[in-house]
């Protein structure tokens, strides 16, 4: 019996519990119902934060806790309304954007706390995640991002935003703030750095105009001031994963280290266990990283624009440096003969590779590719000293409709030869023969044509017999 009812007691508790603690939260995931409730306590909002008012909050709920579940409520009424993900994500950047540090906490009692809830997420210091209580009001400084900062640079852990290895940090600044907070927010010190022990500070006047620069020891752990900008000074090492690929016909293919710029390219094909028999050295070709992998700093189109600053063409060159250049944008490979690679004294064994360069060794393509107007488009076997007729007869012959002109493309530079009669030309594999089709004339075309040229015909006489007349 007694069993019985500690049964039906503890059964009743989890029931209480669910009433006032997982209903009343999951009912809030869709609006703010400010409605009393068993073991739930009001909690109001104030200040600049995504909306205000009183909120009801659950008992043993912590600031940090409570502060991101209205949020994310918000967020989600907030940002529903908008069309685009462009916008939504722009606006929940603009929601987002509230400050966590020296937010105050206001009691019945007349207690006033000021957290940080910027440091207890970093740290975990529950001193700055208080537990909320009935009738808390929280309010949310309002923060000037522009003038009430300050920005970390230089040995520092943090990626807030990058420009190329440089580190910056910017954020809220509270009266109080010290050098270790600082770093508390940049990440600490990168341990990739030798000899951290300064940094620099520079400070501007109230017109903005007069620089003060000075340095500190960083155990020291000065006192900053809003709108301090400080640069962590340390010895940059270049102990860095720095890799270049190698694909195909290699026997170990993959990522390859190298060391930073007295790497060559022979001692990474040997570090790739070197080149397959079945390896096409005529048609390897080794492309630059900086090209394969674009910076944010250095665009394709950036590039042309430096292009076309100074140039003197006319619009029919303009298209073709457009072509060349986004090519050139895109492979940038290096003019490499890889079959003198293991001649040590090649210009090619000595090549200096980089970082992120890509090398491709492709397979030996013993085919000829002919396409266009013939009867049988496709590749050809290759057969040494055999000329552009044999091909063209293999793949079926000329079509019907093909042109007299024949254009050879060789097969790694791409480059166009127009074939001439009588002419030898040396085919190689991989190479392509491209048949172009003659353009369909209809009577409508010569038509036009005629009328056209009539036309031009009259408007010169007309303008001839003018100025006889005008002689006259």
């Amino acid at each position: 019996m007694q069993k019985k009812k500690m049964a039906k007691t503890a059964l009743l508790t989890v029931v209480l519990l669910f009433q006032s603690y997982i209903l009343p939260q999951n009912k809030n995931e869709f609006n703010f119902d400010t409605t009393p409730r068993q073991s739930t306590i009001s909690v109001t909002i104030g200040g600049d934060f995504i909306v205000s008012g009183s909120f009801p909050a659950v008992i043993g709920e912590r600031v940090d806790q409570f502060v991101t579940r209205i949020f994310n409520v918000a967020k989600s009424e907030r940002v529903g309304t908008t069309a685009s993900a462009e916008q939504k994500e722009m606006v929940f950047k603009q929601l987002a954007d509230f400050t966590k540090r020296e937010i105050k906490i206001k009691r019945v009692s007349g207690q006033i706390l000021t957290i940080d809830l910027e440091k207890y997420r970093l740290t975990g210091d529950y001193s700055q995640n208080p537990y909320l209580q009935n009738d808390d009001v929280i309010i949310f400084p309002f923060n000037d991002r522009e003038r009430n900062f300050v920005f970390i640079t230089g040995a520092i852990n943090r990626n807030a935003s990058s420009w190329g290895n440089n580190q910056t940090v910017k954020f809220q600044f509270v009266e109080g703030d010290r050098l270790e907070d600082a770093l508390l927010f940049a990440g600490g010190i990168d341990e990739g750095f030798d000899k951290v022990t300064s940094a620099e500070i520079s400070r501007l006047d109230a017109s903005g105009e007069k620089e003060t620069k000075f340095t500190v020891t960083i155990s020291d752990n000065p006192l900053l001031k809003r709108g301090d900008r400080i640069s962590i000074i340390g010895v940059e090492t270049f102990r860095r994963d720095y890799t270049v690929t190698v694909a195909g016909e290699v026997y170990r293919p993959g990522t390859i280290a190298i060391s930073k710029g007295s790497s060559t390219l022979k001692e990474v094909i040997e570090k790739a266990g070197g080149f397959l028999p079945s390896a096409d050295l005529a048609r390897a070709e080794l492309l630059r990283g900086a090209n394969v992998f674009k910076s944010t700093l250095f665009s394709e189109e950036l590039d042309q624009f430096l292009m076309n600053r100074m140039a003197e063409i006319n619009p029919e060159d303009s298209l073709s440096l457009l072509i060349d250049n986004k090519l050139r944008f895109i492979r940038g490979n290096g003019v490499i003969d890889f079959t003198t690679i293991s001649d040590t004294a090649s210009a090619a064994s000595k090549f200096s590779v980089r970082n992120g360069d890509y090398i491709n060794i492709p397979e030996k393509l013993n085919l000829v590719y002919v396409f266009g107007q013939v009867y049988n488009p496709g590749y050809i076997g290759f057969t040494a000293d055999k000329g552009i007729d044999y091909y063209i007869a293999k793949a079926g012959g000329k079509g019907q409709n093909a042109k007299e002109d024949i254009y050879l493309i060789k097969g790694k530079s791409r480059s166009w030869t127009k074939v001439e009669k009588d002419v030898s030309y040396t085919i190689e594999p991989g190479d392509f023969i491209w048949l172009p089709k003659e353009p369909v004339r209809t009577f409508s075309y010569y038509l036009d044509r005629v009328m056209a040229i009539s036309s031009i015909v009259t408007a010169l006489a007309t303008v001839l017999l003018l100025v006889i007349q005008f002689k006259k």
